[in-house]
Parts: structure tokens; sequence; C-alpha cells
């Protein structure tokens, strides 16, 4: 399992964690919002994120960017 932690103050917290295991292309990428609290699926693949640029961050970028804006 691959996890990476964003910093966005303007998201309402400090941090976010995004997650996915890279090795199985339909697994499933998972945000925590918030540390401690569960993390929760999202509309993404591991496929997704092996298709962008830079992986799993472009992901967690996409997400936090519609937190923001909807």
């Amino acid at each position: 399992m691959t996890t990476i932690q964003l910093t966005a103050g303007c998201l309402g917290h400090d941090t976010m964690r995004v997650r996915c295991d890279l090795s199985q292309a339909a697994a499933p990428v998972q945000v925590q919002w918030n540390p401690g609290e569960e993390y929760q699926g999202t509309q993404y693949q591991c496929a997704d994120a092996r298709h962008c640029l830079n992986g799993l961050a472009a992901v967690g970028k996409m997400l936090a960017k519609q937190a923001m804006y909807g």
C-alpha cells in the first residue's frame, strides 16, 4: 500500500492522505481527510494513478481540487 500526504490549509484542515495498492490496477484509491478518520473510497482506481504524469499525487490533487470547488 502506497500512501502520500498532501498539505493544504485551504481545505479546512491541514493534511489529507491518499493511498492505493499500486500493484493492482483495479485497487481503489482511498482518501483520509483528517488524521485519525477512516479512509474513504473514491471514484478513482490504481489504473487512474498509473496514467497520470505524477501518479497518485496527481489523483490526490484532483481530489483536493474537487473538495475545494465542488
